[in-house]
């Protein structure tokens, strides 16, 4: 199957393809480089969150301000715990 890349580099995978793999819009997708041919290799599937020693971990690819969503919920776990007393 041939596709063609547009002027931004993006490329349609067919819908045959799409169907096949039970790929939906939003869906990420890794790109790999190998030797002269680009990999692309769905993403779902695979955990983002892994149970490490009893503690649930984050594993994937945090997106937006994570230094302010930590502290926005420090802040909140803080103020509930004011409230209990």
């Amino acid at each position: 199957m041939e596709t063609t890349l547009d002027k931004f580099g993006r490329i349609v995978i067919p819908k045959k393809i799409r169907d096949d793999l039970h790929l939906e819009p939003g869906d990420q997708i890794r790109v790999e480089e190998n030797g002269q041919a680009i990999v692309l290799k769905p993403v779902h599937g695979e955990p983002n969150l892994v149970l490490k020693d009893g503690i649930l971990v984050f594993s994937g690819t945090p997106t937006g301000n994570l230094d302010e969503a930590i502290t926005k919920h420090r802040e909140k776990r803080i103020k509930s715990v004011g409230k209990g007393k």
